[in-house]
Protein backbone atom coordinates (compact mmCIF):
# COMPACT_ATOMS: atom_id res chain seq x y z
CA UNK A 1 0.00 0.00 0.00
CA UNK A 2 2.88 2.38 1.30
CA UNK A 3 4.78 1.75 -2.31
CA UNK A 4 1.43 2.13 -4.11
CA UNK A 5 1.01 5.52 -2.43
CA UNK A 6 4.58 6.86 -3.48
CA UNK A 7 4.48 5.55 -6.67
CA UNK A 8 1.38 7.42 -7.71
CA UNK A 9 3.12 10.05 -5.70
CA UNK A 10 6.25 10.65 -8.00
CA UNK A 11 3.41 10.05 -11.09
CA UNK A 12 1.62 12.84 -10.18
CA UNK A 13 4.58 15.54 -9.30
CA UNK A 14 6.53 14.68 -12.75
CA UNK A 15 2.74 15.50 -14.30
CA UNK A 16 2.43 18.61 -12.75
CA UNK A 17 6.39 19.30 -13.32
CA UNK A 18 5.89 18.96 -17.03
CA UNK A 19 2.65 20.30 -17.04
CA UNK A 20 4.05 23.66 -15.03
CA UNK A 21 6.97 23.79 -17.70
CA UNK A 22 4.72 24.82 -20.35
CA UNK A 23 2.99 27.37 -18.36
CA UNK A 24 4.85 30.72 -17.51
CA UNK A 25 6.46 31.16 -14.10
CA UNK A 26 8.34 33.67 -11.83
CA UNK A 27 9.69 31.70 -9.16
CA UNK A 28 12.80 30.64 -8.86
CA UNK A 29 13.77 27.74 -6.77
CA UNK A 30 14.36 29.03 -2.82
CA UNK A 31 13.92 26.42 -0.34
CA UNK A 32 12.11 27.81 2.72
CA UNK A 33 14.16 26.84 6.23
CA UNK A 34 12.40 26.24 8.92
CA UNK A 35 14.10 28.27 11.99
CA UNK A 36 14.19 27.12 15.95
CA UNK A 37 15.89 29.92 17.70
CA UNK A 38 19.60 30.08 16.39
CA UNK A 39 19.28 26.50 14.13
CA UNK A 40 17.77 26.73 10.41
CA UNK A 41 16.30 23.28 9.25
CA UNK A 42 16.20 22.44 5.76
CA UNK A 43 14.24 19.60 4.65
CA UNK A 44 13.55 18.22 1.33
CA UNK A 45 12.60 15.28 -0.66
CA UNK A 46 14.05 13.56 -3.91
CA UNK A 47 11.79 11.46 -5.60
CA UNK A 48 12.99 9.43 -8.76
CA UNK A 49 11.88 6.87 -11.54
CA UNK A 50 15.11 4.64 -13.63
CA UNK A 51 15.20 2.69 -16.09
CA UNK A 52 17.87 0.06 -16.45
CA UNK A 53 18.74 -2.46 -19.28
CA UNK A 54 21.34 -4.43 -17.74
CA UNK A 55 20.81 -4.31 -13.95
CA UNK A 56 23.81 -6.62 -12.61
CA UNK A 57 26.43 -5.31 -15.11
CA UNK A 58 27.39 -8.47 -17.28
CA UNK A 59 28.06 -9.51 -20.43
CA UNK A 60 25.29 -11.61 -21.16
CA UNK A 61 21.76 -12.65 -19.41
CA UNK A 62 21.18 -9.16 -19.02
CA UNK A 63 18.38 -8.43 -16.72
CA UNK A 64 16.14 -5.09 -16.99
CA UNK A 65 14.29 -3.05 -14.13
CA UNK A 66 12.06 -0.16 -13.67
CA UNK A 67 13.70 1.14 -10.44
CA UNK A 68 11.95 4.23 -7.70
CA UNK A 69 13.87 6.14 -5.74
CA UNK A 70 12.78 8.13 -2.48
CA UNK A 71 15.29 10.79 -0.58
CA UNK A 72 14.38 12.67 2.47
CA UNK A 73 16.74 14.40 3.82
CA UNK A 74 17.18 16.45 6.74
CA UNK A 75 19.69 19.61 7.14
CA UNK A 76 20.39 21.55 10.26
CA UNK A 77 22.82 24.11 10.42
CA UNK A 78 23.70 26.75 12.93
CA UNK A 79 25.57 30.38 11.89
CA UNK A 80 27.68 31.78 14.65
CA UNK A 81 29.55 34.90 12.50
CA UNK A 82 32.13 33.39 10.50
CA UNK A 83 31.43 29.83 12.11
CA UNK A 84 29.23 27.41 11.10
CA UNK A 85 28.24 23.63 12.44
CA UNK A 86 26.00 21.17 10.69
CA UNK A 87 24.47 17.77 10.52
CA UNK A 88 22.61 16.21 8.12
CA UNK A 89 20.58 12.46 7.91
CA UNK A 90 19.84 11.23 4.51
CA UNK A 91 17.67 8.43 4.03
CA UNK A 92 17.61 6.74 0.80
CA UNK A 93 15.04 3.64 -0.18
CA UNK A 94 14.94 1.98 -3.61
CA UNK A 95 12.27 -0.57 -4.80
CA UNK A 96 13.31 -2.53 -8.05
CA UNK A 97 10.42 -3.66 -9.99
CA UNK A 98 11.96 -6.38 -11.81
CA UNK A 99 14.32 -7.74 -8.69
CA UNK A 100 12.91 -7.16 -4.97
CA UNK A 101 15.55 -8.88 -3.63
CA UNK A 102 17.86 -5.90 -4.56
CA UNK A 103 15.81 -3.40 -3.12
CA UNK A 104 17.41 -1.54 0.17
CA UNK A 105 17.35 1.74 2.49
CA UNK A 106 20.82 2.96 3.18
CA UNK A 107 21.57 5.76 6.05
CA UNK A 108 24.07 8.50 6.00
CA UNK A 109 24.72 10.89 8.72
CA UNK A 110 27.17 13.48 8.53
CA UNK A 111 28.24 16.37 10.92
CA UNK A 112 30.69 19.61 9.60
CA UNK A 113 32.51 21.86 11.82
CA UNK A 114 33.92 25.26 10.28
CA UNK A 115 35.63 27.00 13.23
CA UNK A 116 37.81 30.02 12.45
CA UNK A 117 39.85 31.19 15.63
CA UNK A 118 41.25 34.23 14.06
CA UNK A 119 42.22 35.27 10.48
CA UNK A 120 45.21 33.35 10.35
CA UNK A 121 44.08 30.21 12.45
CA UNK A 122 40.72 28.01 11.06
CA UNK A 123 40.28 24.83 11.77
CA UNK A 124 37.65 21.88 9.62
CA UNK A 125 36.07 18.96 11.76
CA UNK A 126 33.73 16.15 9.99
CA UNK A 127 32.27 13.22 10.17
CA UNK A 128 30.18 10.45 8.46
CA UNK A 129 28.49 7.27 9.25
CA UNK A 130 26.92 5.60 6.68
CA UNK A 131 24.86 2.17 6.38
CA UNK A 132 24.69 0.81 2.86
CA UNK A 133 25.67 -1.49 -0.12
CA UNK A 134 27.32 -2.32 -2.96
CA UNK A 135 25.19 -2.77 -6.20
CA UNK A 136 24.88 -6.33 -7.37
CA UNK A 137 27.68 -6.59 -10.10
CA UNK A 138 29.74 -3.65 -7.96
CA UNK A 139 33.00 -3.53 -5.85
CA UNK A 140 33.03 -7.25 -4.53
CA UNK A 141 30.48 -8.76 -6.69
CA UNK A 142 31.52 -8.30 -10.18
CA UNK A 143 30.29 -10.40 -13.05
CA UNK A 144 28.88 -13.62 -12.24
CA UNK A 145 29.45 -13.31 -8.38
CA UNK A 146 26.14 -11.19 -8.61
CA UNK A 147 24.81 -14.20 -9.77
CA UNK A 148 25.81 -16.67 -6.70
CA UNK A 149 24.79 -13.82 -3.99
CA UNK A 150 20.97 -13.27 -3.75
CA UNK A 151 21.15 -9.62 -2.34
CA UNK A 152 23.26 -6.53 -2.57
CA UNK A 153 27.03 -7.14 -0.42
CA UNK A 154 26.23 -4.87 2.52
CA UNK A 155 28.85 -2.65 4.36
CA UNK A 156 28.93 0.12 7.37
CA UNK A 157 31.40 2.97 7.21
CA UNK A 158 32.62 5.35 9.72
CA UNK A 159 34.56 8.79 8.30
CA UNK A 160 36.39 11.12 10.94
CA UNK A 161 38.62 14.13 9.95
CA UNK A 162 40.03 17.41 10.28
CA UNK A 163 42.11 20.04 9.10
CA UNK A 164 44.13 22.91 10.43
CA UNK A 165 44.77 25.92 8.51
CA UNK A 166 47.93 28.69 9.75
CA UNK A 167 48.09 31.28 7.30
CA UNK A 168 45.24 32.11 4.84
CA UNK A 169 45.30 32.82 1.14
CA UNK A 170 46.73 37.16 1.55
CA UNK A 171 49.66 35.23 3.64
CA UNK A 172 52.92 35.44 1.75
CA UNK A 173 52.69 31.34 2.92
CA UNK A 174 50.21 29.21 4.78
CA UNK A 175 50.30 25.34 6.30
CA UNK A 176 47.52 23.18 6.32
CA UNK A 177 47.49 19.71 8.39
CA UNK A 178 44.87 17.12 8.06
CA UNK A 179 44.45 13.63 9.16
CA UNK A 180 41.48 11.40 8.38
CA UNK A 181 40.36 7.86 9.29
CA UNK A 182 37.84 5.50 7.15
CA UNK A 183 36.20 2.31 8.68
CA UNK A 184 35.13 -0.37 6.74
CA UNK A 185 32.52 -3.48 8.10
CA UNK A 186 31.06 -5.70 6.23
CA UNK A 187 27.28 -7.29 7.04
CA UNK A 188 26.50 -10.49 5.04
CA UNK A 189 28.10 -12.84 3.20
CA UNK A 190 30.73 -13.29 6.16
CA UNK A 191 32.71 -16.18 3.76
CA UNK A 192 35.02 -14.00 1.96
CA UNK A 193 33.86 -10.35 2.90
CA UNK A 194 35.32 -10.19 6.49
CA UNK A 195 38.75 -9.87 4.13
CA UNK A 196 37.62 -7.10 3.50
CA UNK A 197 37.14 -5.10 6.75
CA UNK A 198 39.81 -2.54 7.21
CA UNK A 199 40.78 1.10 8.61
CA UNK A 200 42.51 3.70 6.21
CA UNK A 201 44.95 6.43 8.09
CA UNK A 202 45.31 9.25 6.22
CA UNK A 203 47.92 12.09 7.44
CA UNK A 204 49.30 15.55 4.86
CA UNK A 205 50.76 18.31 5.20
CA UNK A 206 50.44 20.84 2.66
CA UNK A 207 52.92 23.88 2.38
CA UNK A 208 51.17 26.81 0.38
CA UNK A 209 53.79 29.69 -0.88
CA UNK A 210 52.15 32.97 -2.99
CA UNK A 211 53.83 33.38 -6.17
CA UNK A 212 51.28 35.70 -7.99
CA UNK A 213 48.06 37.63 -6.68
CA UNK A 214 45.99 34.68 -6.86
CA UNK A 215 48.54 32.43 -6.97
CA UNK A 216 50.27 29.70 -4.80
CA UNK A 217 52.65 26.80 -5.14
CA UNK A 218 52.61 24.07 -3.40
CA UNK A 219 54.14 21.44 -1.93
CA UNK A 220 52.08 18.12 -0.13
CA UNK A 221 53.21 15.19 1.21
CA UNK A 222 50.92 12.52 2.63
CA UNK A 223 50.96 9.32 4.65
CA UNK A 224 48.19 6.32 4.00
CA UNK A 225 47.72 3.26 6.12
CA UNK A 226 45.95 0.51 5.26
CA UNK A 227 45.27 -1.93 8.11
CA UNK A 228 43.10 -5.24 7.00
CA UNK A 229 41.30 -6.95 10.44
CA UNK A 230 42.38 -10.68 9.11
CA UNK A 231 44.17 -12.48 6.45
CA UNK A 232 42.78 -14.64 3.78
CA UNK A 233 44.30 -18.01 4.81
CA UNK A 234 43.29 -19.07 1.13
CA UNK A 235 45.12 -16.49 -0.50
CA UNK A 236 49.29 -17.21 -0.40
CA UNK A 237 50.30 -13.52 -0.86
CA UNK A 238 49.68 -13.18 2.98
CA UNK A 239 48.44 -9.78 4.15
CA UNK A 240 47.18 -6.46 2.31
CA UNK A 241 48.04 -4.54 5.03
CA UNK A 242 50.47 -1.67 3.57
CA UNK A 243 51.49 2.14 4.07
CA UNK A 244 51.99 4.19 1.04
CA UNK A 245 53.78 7.88 0.82
CA UNK A 246 52.43 10.53 -1.80
CA UNK A 247 54.84 13.34 -2.39
CA UNK A 248 53.52 15.93 -4.63
CA UNK A 249 54.63 19.41 -6.09
CA UNK A 250 51.85 21.36 -7.59
CA UNK A 251 49.87 25.12 -8.36
CA UNK A 252 46.71 26.02 -7.03
CA UNK A 253 45.02 29.65 -8.30
CA UNK A 254 41.88 31.63 -7.82
CA UNK A 255 39.37 32.84 -10.66
CA UNK A 256 42.76 33.81 -12.89
CA UNK A 257 42.07 34.11 -16.60
CA UNK A 258 38.49 33.05 -15.86
CA UNK A 259 40.16 29.79 -14.10
CA UNK A 260 40.10 28.03 -10.91
CA UNK A 261 42.03 25.32 -9.79
CA UNK A 262 44.77 22.82 -8.83
CA UNK A 263 47.67 21.02 -10.79
CA UNK A 264 49.63 18.50 -8.34
CA UNK A 265 52.64 16.20 -9.96
CA UNK A 266 54.50 13.69 -7.99
CA UNK A 267 55.17 9.84 -7.05
CA UNK A 268 54.10 7.25 -4.79
CA UNK A 269 55.62 4.54 -3.11
CA UNK A 270 53.50 1.82 -1.99
CA UNK A 271 55.18 -1.27 0.55
CA UNK A 272 53.37 -4.26 2.01
CA UNK A 273 53.73 -5.85 5.38
CA UNK A 274 53.97 -8.97 3.79
CA UNK A 275 56.60 -10.80 1.49
CA UNK A 276 54.62 -12.00 -0.63
CA UNK A 277 53.13 -8.85 -2.53
CA UNK A 278 54.79 -6.44 -4.36
CA UNK A 279 56.00 -2.80 -3.35
CA UNK A 280 55.55 -0.53 -5.90
CA UNK A 281 56.09 3.03 -6.68
CA UNK A 282 55.12 5.75 -9.33
CA UNK A 283 54.27 8.78 -10.90
CA UNK A 284 51.27 10.62 -9.99
CA UNK A 285 48.99 13.24 -10.67
CA UNK A 286 45.88 15.37 -9.19
CA UNK A 287 44.30 17.69 -11.47
CA UNK A 288 41.23 19.60 -11.05
CA UNK A 289 40.41 23.06 -13.37
CA UNK A 290 36.73 24.69 -13.99
CA UNK A 291 36.69 27.02 -16.85
CA UNK A 292 34.29 29.85 -16.84
CA UNK A 293 33.86 31.06 -20.23
CA UNK A 294 30.44 32.60 -19.00
CA UNK A 295 28.92 33.67 -16.32
CA UNK A 296 26.23 30.85 -16.98
CA UNK A 297 28.59 28.04 -18.56
CA UNK A 298 31.66 26.64 -16.84
CA UNK A 299 33.81 23.04 -18.14
CA UNK A 300 35.40 21.64 -15.20
CA UNK A 301 38.34 19.54 -16.06
CA UNK A 302 39.58 16.07 -13.31
CA UNK A 303 42.18 13.59 -13.87
CA UNK A 304 43.93 11.72 -11.53
CA UNK A 305 46.15 8.46 -10.96
CA UNK A 306 45.94 6.86 -7.46
CA UNK A 307 46.70 3.35 -6.19
CA UNK A 308 43.40 2.21 -4.86
CA UNK A 309 42.48 -0.96 -2.79
CA UNK A 310 41.52 -3.73 -4.39
CA UNK A 311 38.42 -5.30 -4.55
CA UNK A 312 39.57 -9.06 -4.25
CA UNK A 313 42.35 -9.71 -7.22
CA UNK A 314 45.45 -8.75 -7.43
CA UNK A 315 47.84 -6.56 -4.55
CA UNK A 316 45.99 -2.84 -5.75
CA UNK A 317 44.15 -1.08 -8.58
CA UNK A 318 46.46 1.36 -10.48
CA UNK A 319 43.86 3.63 -11.42
CA UNK A 320 44.05 6.44 -14.41
CA UNK A 321 40.96 8.56 -14.73
CA UNK A 322 40.05 11.30 -17.32
CA UNK A 323 37.10 13.25 -16.75
CA UNK A 324 35.16 16.37 -18.20
CA UNK A 325 31.64 18.05 -17.30
CA UNK A 326 30.23 20.98 -18.95
CA UNK A 327 27.14 22.66 -17.09
CA UNK A 328 25.74 25.69 -19.21
CA UNK A 329 22.42 27.52 -17.84
CA UNK A 330 20.06 27.90 -20.83
CA UNK A 331 17.73 30.93 -18.79
CA UNK A 332 18.05 31.47 -14.94
CA UNK A 333 15.96 28.46 -14.13
CA UNK A 334 17.04 25.90 -16.80
CA UNK A 335 20.04 24.30 -17.40
CA UNK A 336 22.08 21.20 -18.29
CA UNK A 337 24.73 18.81 -17.58
CA UNK A 338 27.05 17.00 -19.91
CA UNK A 339 30.05 14.84 -18.79
CA UNK A 340 32.40 11.97 -19.85
CA UNK A 341 34.89 9.46 -17.99
CA UNK A 342 37.48 7.35 -19.86
CA UNK A 343 39.22 5.21 -16.86
CA UNK A 344 41.91 2.60 -16.83
CA UNK A 345 42.67 -0.28 -13.79
CA UNK A 346 45.51 -2.02 -14.25
CA UNK A 347 45.45 -4.57 -11.14
CA UNK A 348 48.64 -5.16 -9.50
CA UNK A 349 49.92 -8.60 -9.18
CA UNK A 350 47.34 -10.00 -11.53
CA UNK A 351 46.72 -10.34 -15.08
CA UNK A 352 43.42 -7.73 -15.37
CA UNK A 353 43.15 -4.67 -16.76
CA UNK A 354 40.24 -2.54 -17.30
CA UNK A 355 39.02 0.13 -19.55
CA UNK A 356 36.00 2.25 -18.18
CA UNK A 357 33.89 5.05 -20.08
CA UNK A 358 31.00 6.86 -18.57
CA UNK A 359 29.10 9.40 -20.29
CA UNK A 360 25.95 11.16 -19.15
CA UNK A 361 23.62 14.01 -20.03
CA UNK A 362 21.10 15.50 -17.68
CA UNK A 363 18.48 18.42 -18.18
CA UNK A 364 17.07 20.16 -15.04
CA UNK A 365 14.29 23.12 -14.66
CA UNK A 366 13.21 25.09 -11.40
CA UNK A 367 9.56 24.90 -11.77
CA UNK A 368 8.64 26.80 -8.71
CA UNK A 369 10.24 27.75 -5.45
CA UNK A 370 10.13 24.07 -3.78
CA UNK A 371 10.02 22.08 -6.77
CA UNK A 372 12.75 21.11 -9.44
CA UNK A 373 12.23 18.81 -12.16
CA UNK A 374 14.82 16.77 -14.11
CA UNK A 375 15.85 13.81 -16.57
CA UNK A 376 18.92 12.26 -18.35
CA UNK A 377 20.49 9.15 -19.96
CA UNK A 378 23.60 7.61 -18.37
CA UNK A 379 25.74 5.07 -20.56
CA UNK A 380 28.49 2.93 -19.16
CA UNK A 381 30.99 0.35 -20.39
CA UNK A 382 33.72 -1.44 -19.38
CA UNK A 383 36.26 -3.51 -21.46
CA UNK A 384 38.60 -6.15 -19.29
CA UNK A 385 41.12 -8.97 -20.23
CA UNK A 386 40.08 -11.04 -17.33
CA UNK A 387 37.70 -13.62 -16.62
CA UNK A 388 35.57 -15.17 -14.09
CA UNK A 389 33.96 -18.28 -13.84
CA UNK A 390 34.88 -18.67 -17.86
CA UNK A 391 32.59 -15.53 -17.99
CA UNK A 392 33.98 -11.86 -19.13
CA UNK A 393 33.49 -8.98 -16.85
CA UNK A 394 33.29 -6.99 -20.26
CA UNK A 395 29.27 -5.14 -20.06
CA UNK A 396 27.19 -2.21 -21.22
CA UNK A 397 24.55 -0.60 -19.19
CA UNK A 398 21.92 1.95 -20.29
CA UNK A 399 19.86 3.96 -18.00
CA UNK A 400 17.14 6.51 -18.71
CA UNK A 401 16.07 8.92 -15.17
CA UNK A 402 13.43 11.52 -14.33
CA UNK A 403 13.68 12.64 -11.21
CA UNK A 404 12.33 15.64 -8.95
CA UNK A 405 13.30 17.41 -5.96
CA UNK A 406 11.00 19.11 -3.39
CA UNK A 407 11.41 21.71 -0.61
CA UNK A 408 9.37 23.71 2.00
Amino acid sequence: MIGVFFNRALSCVIVYAVSSMVAQSTLALEPRNLRAGPVYIAPTLKVAARYVDNLFRLDNDEKNTWITEYTPKLLTWLQDGTNTYSLSYELEDSHYASSHDDDFTDHRANLDLHHEFNIRNVMNVSGEYYDGHEERGTGLSEGEISQIIDEPVEYESTRIGGDYTYGNRLSRGRLELAARTVSYEYKNFRDFTRFRDRDADTYSATFFWKIGSRTDALLEARAINNDYDRDDPLNPAGSLDSDEMNYLLGLTWDATARTTGSVKLGVYDREYDSSGRSDDDGFQWEVDVTWKPRTYSSVNVITRRVSQETNGLGDFIDTSEYAVAWDHAWTLRSKTRLSFLVGDDDYSGADRSDDRFKAEAGFSHEMRRWLDLGFGYRFEKRDSNARFLGESLDYTQNMFFVEATLSL
